[in-house]
C-alpha cells in the first residue's frame, strides 16, 4: 500500500544507515493544536536500509522465494525525515502463489499525524472493492499499532495484513499481500506473518 509522502526528499550518500535530526524545520500546521503532529516517545535517528529491516530468518519463514527490490526512497533522508520503502516479491516466472511484503517507513515529527492517516487508509482506501475482516490493535507493539486484514471482493482474490505502527517519532506499515486461494494461507497467518515483519523493522531502529 504506497504512502504519499508529502514533503521534498533529497538523497543521501552510500552507507547502511541514514540519519535524522529529532526536531522539524519550521512549517505550516494544520491541526487547531501546535502539538497535534508531534511525536511522543523515543527519538529515532538511525534506520537501516530498507532491504535489512527484516531478518533473512524471518523472510525465509514468512516469505520464502521472495527478492527484495528497495525503493528510490529508501536513501533518501532529509534533516528531519528518513523514509524507506522496500518490497519483497517471488522473481517474475517463478510459479507458485502471489505474495508482496511491503514496508513503508517514516522517521521524522510527524509520525502521529502519519499513523493516524495509515490507520484511515488501510480501512477505507478500496472502499466497496475489498471488505475488511479484521481490525484491532496490538498492544505490545510500539506506541501504538493496529492491523487491519481485508479480502478482496470478487472477482479479485487477493487478501492483505496490514499493520500500522507507530514508536516515538518512527511510523510504519508493513503490508502483507496474498492469494488465499492459491497459497492455503489462512488470515490468522497472515496477520502473525505481517506482525513478525513489523517487530524486525522496529527492532532495525536506533
Amino acid at each position: 500500500m504506497a504512502a504519499v509522502v508529502g514533503v521534498a526528499l533529497a538523497l543521501s550518500g552510500g552507507g547502511s544507515t541514514g540519519t535524522a535530526a529529532g526536531q522539524a524545520p519550521g512549517g505550516s500546521v494544520t491541526s487547531p493544536d501546535p502539538g497535534a503532529g508531534a511525536s511522543e516517545g523515543k527519538t529515532y535517528t538511525k534506520v537501516s536500509e530498507g532491504c535489512q529491516l527484516i531478518k533473512a530468518a524471518t523472510l525465509a519463514r514468512i516469505a520464502p522465494g521472495t527478492q527484495c527490490k528497495p525503493s528510490q526512497f529508501d536513501n533518501a533522508t532529509m534533516a528531519a525525515m528518513i523514509t524507506r520503502m522496500p518490497r519483497w516479491q517471488a522473481p517474475f516466472g517463478s510459479g507458485g502463489a502471489y505474495l508482496n511484503l511491503d514496508v513503508n517507513l517514516t522517521v521524522g515529527p510527524s509520525a502521529k499525524n502519519m499513523y493516524d492517516m495509515d490507520k484511515k487508509t488501510a480501512l477505507t482506501a478500496l472502499g466497496k472493492m475489498r471488505k475488511v475482516t479484521d481490525s484491532r490493535p496490538i498492544g505490545d507493539l510500539g506506541d501504538a499499532a493496529h492491523v487491519v486484514h481485508a479480502v478482496d471482493n470478487p472477482p479479485m482474490s487477493l487478501a492483505e495484513a496490514t499493520v500500522i505502527v507507530r514508536s516515538g517519532n518512527a511510523t510504519y506499515t508493513v503490508g502483507y499481500t496474498y492469494d488465499p486461494g492459491r497459497s492455503g494461507t489462512s488470515q490468522q497467518q497472515a496477520e502473525d506473518a505481517a506482525l513478525a515483519a513489523a517487530r524486525d523493522v522496529l527492532g532495525s531502529l536506533s
